[in-house]
């Protein structure tokens, strides 16, 4: 992503989405670790294909929380006229159009499941230091099946190689109708307050940003039952303009495409995340087959040129029943 286009991007960020701006800079990305669970199996694939697979919100073990958040969307837009007139105002005044709030919610509310299907996920839990070496109970009852793994991601190394990719890295925010609707009037606010800026750019181009930022965080939005996850996701919308490489695979019987974000090893350097930067450790998680799990995890990093491969993976002490 070129130097302006990225700082554009931050700009409207504070603007469109303020409550993860406020978040990101809160984050001290350097203390955080990302643990990404998955099978055994499939991360052997990841390593093998040298790719972090994103799958269609559709596949998504929470799926249904996707329309957890165009529900919260609706009930604040049509749930008070003041509110509807002033985005329409504010609409007008950035030569929007009149009818563009009427015509995204009936697009977004008649699409649905498109925009589910078509927007790619890849799922991350903060990871707490005393979390290390033994993952979380909950995680590997969720997503383990009895052969899971753990990959431990350093998130300074990976929001440095986002930068050209047509993806975004998210938080995950757990809110309740009321806070939803606290945040949408925030950036009303915001739209209000910077005005005169935002009328500097082509009203097509800040359109762009607004409705891009707006599904990011409707992809984004989880009911708080769910805060223990911690979760960040990599969010990506298939479009005709799009680069990133996309596979067809089968994952539980289902075949399905999946995007690929780019890893990099010393053994096949290419445009993406450096594994060996990014790569603390590997959790098997519990398995009776742990030790088999482990030592094929190790030969799998000692040929992608990982040093110390098998300092990297450990096994989890977590009895799972």
């Amino acid at each position: 992503m070129e130097l302006r286009r990225y700082e554009e991007l931050g700009a409207f960020l504070k603007i469109f989405q303020p409550i993860y701006a406020r978040r990101l800079e809160k984050t001290r990305l350097e203390r955080m670790r990302f643990a990404y669970y998955t099978s055994a199996g499939t991360g052997i694939n990841i390593l093998k294909g040298h790719a972090l697979w994103m799958r269609a919100a559709a596949c998504m073990n929470d799926y249904r929380e996707i329309d957890y958040g165009i529900q919260l969307l609706n009930k604040t837009v049509y749930g008070s006229d003041y509110r509807r007139e002033r985005i329409q105002h504010l609409a007008a005044r950035l030569d929007w159009g009149e009818n563009v709030l009427d015509s995204m919610m009936s697009d977004l509310n008649k699409n649905e499941q498109r925009f589910i299907t078509n927007t790619y996920l890849a799922c991350v839990s903060e990871h707490r230091p005393r979390e290390r070496g033994k993952g979380r109970l909950s995680m590997w009852r969720a997503y383990g099946r009895k052969t899971g793994v753990a990959f431990v991601l350093k998130p300074t190394a990976i929001f440095q190689r986002l930068e050209p990719l047509p993806l975004r890295l998210t938080p995950v925010e757990y809110l309740t109708q009321t806070q939803f609707t606290e945040g949408f009037d925030w950036m009303l606010d915001n739209i209000e307050t910077y005005l005169d800026a935002l009328k500097r750019y082509e009203p097509a181009k800040v359109l762009e940003y607004f409705v891009n930022m707006l599904m990011i965080s409707l992809f984004s939005i989880k009911n708080p039952g769910f805060n223990e996850e911690r979760e960040w996701r990599f969010v990506y919308h298939e479009s005709s303009s799009s680069h990133l490489h996309h596979d067809i695979v089968v994952v539980d019987g289902i075949p399905q495409v999946i995007y690929k974000l780019p890893l990099s090893s010393p053994s096949a350097p290419q445009t993406g995340v450096p594994l060996e930067e990014a790569l603390e450790e590997i959790i098997i998680g519990p398995s009776q087959y742990a030790e088999v799990i482990e030592l094929a995890f190790v030969r799998m990093l000692e040929e992608l040129g990982i040093p110390n491969a098998a300092e990297r993976v450990s096994k989890s002490n977590i009895p799972l029943r």
